[in-house]
């Protein structure tokens, strides 16, 4: 009821009057709905080439519009900050040419992607000058690339830190921010950021890999061999021997491309001082199948822990991406983690924990 009254009367309200895009047709009564995340808060049905959209306004919130030209796929969508007003939003069957107007929050929003897009564009034609084996210019230029994304970000999240293109910055940037730059960034912003699930997620993690960094002692976690019986990290790390632990999954393509390297680590180096020992984690399924496949397929013949869709053990690490590497020390303690352990990295990197 409360709903009703405040779109009826017009007040904190987006109004959205779309128009189907000249030149396109669509069958009368495709029907439309606004979304906020899985929820409908809107729908209608197009007549005469035009519908309209209303919902309470939230500038902290980005709405998605839906086509249904028939009951089971979508046609197009458009997604737009709820800032309040009336606008007019243009619809083509390519999202990319829809286009909303007067709309001064969603503008800068845009602006701001554009501009991501031009960085990124700069760097590509960039890189298609270099030579092949032109590595350390094809890293200098990366770098530029992403100092300019996060000065770019860091620029609108000061200048937007109360609407959603803070959430949205942060977002693009989070990943490259230490724990106490992302804790003041977070601190700045609106409610709607600091209560953010994902950006709680991301503090959580920063500060577990901080607890779980070289020269600390190894977490625990539980899980199940191949053949389903309980183990746990502690039956392998910890007891007088090096351990190369893989965190992989079977539907990352990064962590497959990686299973070359680290087979060959453990045909090098198994046995008396070293050892190999993966952890399949993020299972969609949960129940360790696709895992168990994977392994034989990919001839990963060194110990594993099956952990199905448990996150404690990536949690317990603040592993946020995959393939993760650590490499633990005969006593328990990280020696390694991270790059260093990844591509050609890792063989000498164990070399040189073996030689000493």
């Amino acid at each position: 009821m409360i709903l009703a009254l405040a779109v009826a009367c017009g007040k904190d309200t987006i109004t959205i009057k779309g128009t189907i895009a000249e030149g396109e047709t669509y069958p009368e009564d495709t029907l439309v709905y606004l979304l906020d995340g899985d929820e409908i808060i809107d729908s209608t049905a197009v007549k005469d080439g035009a519908f309209i959209l209303k919902a309470p306004a939230n500038p902290e919130r980005y709405y998605n519009i839906w086509a249904y030209p028939n009951s089971k796929t979508y046609d197009w969508y458009y997604g737009l900050i709820a800032e309040p007003g009336t606008f007019p939003v243009t619809f083509s069957a390519d999202s990319k040419n829809c286009s909303v107007k007067n709309a001064p929050l969603n503008k800068k929003y845009n602006e701001y992607r554009q501009s991501i897009r031009d960085i990124i564009g700069e760097y590509r034609d960039q890189l298609t000058g270099l030579a092949d084996d032109a590595e350390a210019e094809a890293e200098a230029l990366y770098e530029q690339m992403t100092d300019k994304l996060k000065d770019l970000s860091l620029d609108a999240i000061g200048k937007n830190a109360n609407n959603y293109i803070a959430k949205a910055a942060l977002q693009n940037i989070i990943y490259d921010l230490d724990l106490d730059q992302l804790k003041d960034i977070v601190g700045k912003c609106g409610k709607f950021v600091r209560d953010d699930e994902s950006v709680s997620r991301i503090i959580t993690c920063k500060e577990a890999e901080i607890a779980t960094a070289e020269g600390q002692p190894f977490v625990d976690f539980a899980g199940k061999t191949p053949e389903g019986a309980d183990i746990k990290l502690s039956d392998y790390v910890g007891k007088g021997k090096w351990v190369l632990t893989d965190f992989w999954a079977s539907w990352c393509g990064p962590c497959m491309r990686e299973v070359p390297n680290v087979k060959k680590v453990f045909e090098t180096y198994e046995g008396d001082k070293f050892m190999v020992l993966g952890v399949a984690v993020w299972e969609s399924n949960g129940d360790n199948s696709a895992s168990a496949r994977k392994m034989e397929q990919m001839d990963m013949k060194w110990h594993q822990i099956f952990v199905g869709d448990d996150h404690t053990p990536t949690d317990s690490y603040g592993i946020v991406g995959i393939p993760t590497m650590i490499l633990f020390a005969p006593d328990g303690t990280i020696y390694k983690r991270g790059d260093v352990l990844r591509g050609e990295s890792m063989i000498k990197t164990v070399a040189e924990a073996l030689a000493q």
